[in-house]
């Protein structure tokens, strides 16, 4: 009897040692310190990425690096888009203005716009991408801010300038054919001093 018991106790205290070590090892990194920092440096979780704030930090430059989920125009949800930056230049070369602008060269992204938007940076815009000349016009349905909507030909040149009112259901066509169009700021043309035959600089990767 004396013997069982003290068997048993043998046991006991071997299988306390044996989960004691497991705990120990389970609760080792599985990485070293820099690469967790880094992992935690780099990961975002869904909210983040779904904020105007946190997106501008998480997208590629260019559009044609990033395909995000479709974008719709009956809810006011965040729609993430790809941002760079162009120069909107005067033709005689003394004035230039550098945009962050986000990249609408998809027909979900182009339809949603800058729709529910309740306000914009002054050197904040969307550069509209389209594939081949366009002649159809633009509304400002569920559209909150006022907007000046530049349509750009092949090269850029601004050709044609319209003033979107917030809310309106009017569709704005210009006069002619447009292979771009850039929408900022209500007035923002005329408080930089450019308008018609000026020139935006159209990023090579998103022709």
């Amino acid at each position: 009897m004396r013997y069982g018991a003290l068997l048993l106790a043998v046991v006991v205290a071997v299988a306390t040692v044996l989960a004691v070590t497991v705990q120990a090892e389970e609760r080792e990194p599985a990485m070293t310190v820099p690469e967790a920092a880094t992992e935690a440096a780099g990961t975002a979780s869904v909210e983040e990425e779904a904020t105007p704030e946190g997106h501008r930090y998480l997208i590629p430059g260019m559009a044609a690096d990033w395909t995000p989920e479709r974008c719709r125009t009956n809810v006011p949800d965040w729609c993430v888009l790809p941002i760079t930056q162009v120069a909107v230049a005067s033709a005689d070369g003394e004035t230039s203005v550098t945009l962050t602008v986000e990249i609408a060269n998809r027909s979900d992204q182009r339809q949603r716009g800058l729709m529910f938007r309740e306000s914009m940076d002054e050197l904040a815009g969307m550069l509209f991408v389209f594939q081949g000349e366009r002649h159809g016009g633009f509304w400002m349905r569920n559209t909150l801010i006022p907007l000046d909507i530049a349509y750009l030909g092949a090269d850029g040149a601004v050709l044609e300038i319209v003033h979107g009112v917030p809310l309106s259901l009017d569709i704005l066509t210009p006069s002619q054919g447009y292979w771009y169009t850039l929408e900022v700021n209500g007035g923002w043309f005329e408080r930089q001093g450019l308008g018609v035959g000026d020139v935006v600089a159209i990023p090579e990767a998103v022709r």
